[in-house]
């Protein structure tokens, strides 16, 4: 059977200062602080989201304009910034990792093949 119902909102504990705190106490009714700290979030990254698409666009339209420009960008994602993590953490054990990622994964599959058997 599928479960149709979202999941439930995730809880979160915000701490504000006491100043920040009294203003909003001040500004906004007791039971819509919730639902108006929601909001503000949520405009908060929506704008962001958009002024990162904005900045996509505006490179992606300096690189159709100026060619050099994407061999630079492909240049930088073709890059090794980091190298090989067996280089930078000398304790790292690749073998150990692989394992219990693999672990992992067929925890994850197993409880999401039984929490929605129809998938």
């Amino acid at each position: 059977m599928l479960n149709l119902h979202p999941p439930p909102p995730k809880q979160v504990l915000l701490r504000l200062p006491d100043d920040v705190a009294a203003k909003l106490a001040r500004a906004v009714p007791p039971r819509q602080r919730n639902k108006y700290l929601v909001d503000l979030v949520r405009r908060e990254l929506e704008q962001e989201d958009a002024e990162l698409v904005a900045a996509c666009e505006a490179m992606n339209a300096l690189e159709a304009a100026h060619p050099e420009l994407l061999v630079e960008s492909q240049e930088w994602l073709d890059a090794d910034l980091t190298g090989s993590v067996d280089d930078w953490d000398p304790d790292f054990d690749r073998e150990t990792f692989e394992r219990e990622f693999a672990m992992a994964q067929a925890k994850l599959a197993a409880t999401q093949s039984t929490s929605n058997p129809r998938k």
